[in-house]
């Protein structure tokens, strides 16, 4: 019995760093102007790609909307992630710095609020295409975030 335990805390330790060390990772960068543009040009293509996902996708809202209405305020706010995101990636090409554009980027994370929630949550009921687009730019904003949530 102390064996198999005294052999399982080192992969509970091991498993435990993989787990907590890229959260340490992910915050606190310092700012590299070439790094954020490059992401920020990444969220702008994710974005259109979300846009045109939603186009070709039979069904992409779902659980808490549903329908025309639904349907309607999911495509509005697509198409504002997509103005706000073109919007940073123009700002920072054009050598605004991190006080600049630090209110677009805030834009674009309340906005993704309502994306995820158009999408479906937790439990995701939208056409996975687009389930799929809204993950692949969240992942891509949480990486701009570690650059915009240094002091």
């Amino acid at each position: 019995m102390t064996s198999s335990i005294s052999k399982t805390i080192p992969y509970c330790i091991a498993l435990l760093f993989v787990i907590v060390m890229p959260a340490f990772s992910a915050e606190m960068k310092p700012w590299d102007g070439q790094a954020v543009l490059e992401l920020s040009d990444q969220l702008y293509s994710a974005s259109r790609k979300l846009n045109a996902e939603c186009r070709a996708s039979p069904k992409y809202t779902g659980g808490t909307s549903g329908g025309l209405t639904g349907h309607t305020e999911f495509r509005y706010h697509v198409r504002h992630f997509m103005s706000v995101t073109r919007d940073l990636s123009d700002s920072l090409e054009s050598g605004a710095d991190k006080a600049k554009t630090q209110p677009i980027y805030n834009e674009s994370v309340e906005i993704m609020g309502d994306l995820k929630k158009y999408a479906g949550g937790l439990k995701p009921t939208a056409w996975p295409l687009v389930v799929n687009a809204v993950s692949d730019a969240d992942a891509i904003l949480h990486q701009l975030g570690a650059y915009y949530s240094q002091e």
